[in-house]
């Protein structure tokens, strides 16, 4: 028989809820399609509300695109999934550009009597005068990097313009789209073979990236995280068909 005290501690004992064990965010597993998503804390405070972005998906003769990006043929098996996913409703965040949780509205444009065309790209000229923190080179003062220049000639400010990269495409093999988020925050989307190798990404970055040419780094995936150092691998080998790809600065 319990006594009076005893039976009120043991009470006290059932009525008291356990700790929780775990806390904190985690992270979704993700695939070649489907890229990770964080898992925020419930304890935490709620972040600000994202801003509403507008995304523009059209549908072509022989393929579709979002946006200003490349076509994504209807018979490429990789794009498949993608193709399913939209007309279920449910667009890969990679594909739409838009960060886990953004709102986002989809104008769709149906032009099935056309064949794609790639837009050409808008030249936006610099104007004004502007200040970079830090040095330009080792060695150069912030004041020589603050300090305006002549305007050059027409001729050497085309030649400092980078040539736009492009990659040479087998349109009788299959290809994928890859999407490669540079460390300093650019995003560059652009349609590969399978057979293209793992060389043939860093030769795109570096083409495309003139910042990337000066800086040792490394490209990985995302989800689980794999550094991809084997330049004779081709992309289909290394898992990559409409992956998501990252570049890491190594220093």
């Amino acid at each position: 028989m319990l006594r009076g005290g005893q039976r009120r501690k043991q009470d006290e004992e059932q009525q008291t809820a356990p700790p929780a064990r775990f806390s904190g965010s985690g992270h979704t597993l993700g695939s070649d399609t489907t890229e990770s998503v964080t898992i925020p804390d419930p304890s935490a405070a709620a972040p600000p509300p994202r801003e509403n972005v507008t995304r523009t998906l059209t549908f072509w003769r022989n393929g579709f695109s979002v946006e200003d990006g490349p076509l994504m043929r209807y018979d490429d098996p990789a794009n498949r999934e993608i193709l399913q996913a939209i007309e279920n409703g449910r667009a890969p965040m990679s594909v739409m550009n838009v960060a886990p949780g953004q709102p986002a509205d989809v104008s769709v444009f149906k032009r099935l009597d056309e064949d794609y065309v790639a837009p050409k790209k808008k030249f936006v000229p610099f104007s004004g005068q502007g200040q970079r923190l830090g040095s330009l080179t080792p060695g150069e003062s912030l004041a020589a990097a603050a300090a305006p220049a002549a305007p050059p000639a027409a001729s050497s400010a085309a030649a400092s313009q980078p040539a736009g990269a492009s990659v040479n495409i087998d349109s009788s093999a299959p290809t994928t789209s890859l999407q490669i988020r540079l460390g300093d925050g650019t995003r560059l989307i652009s349609r590969f073979n399978h057979s293209h190798t793992i060389g043939d990404l860093y030769n795109f970055v570096n083409a495309s990236s003139p910042g990337s040419r000066n800086r040792s780094y490394v490209l990985q995936t995302t989800f689980p995280n794999k550094e991809l150092k084997e330049m004779g691998q081709t992309i289909k080998d290394a898992g990559l068909i409409n992956a998501v790809v990252v570049q890491k600065w190594s220093s």
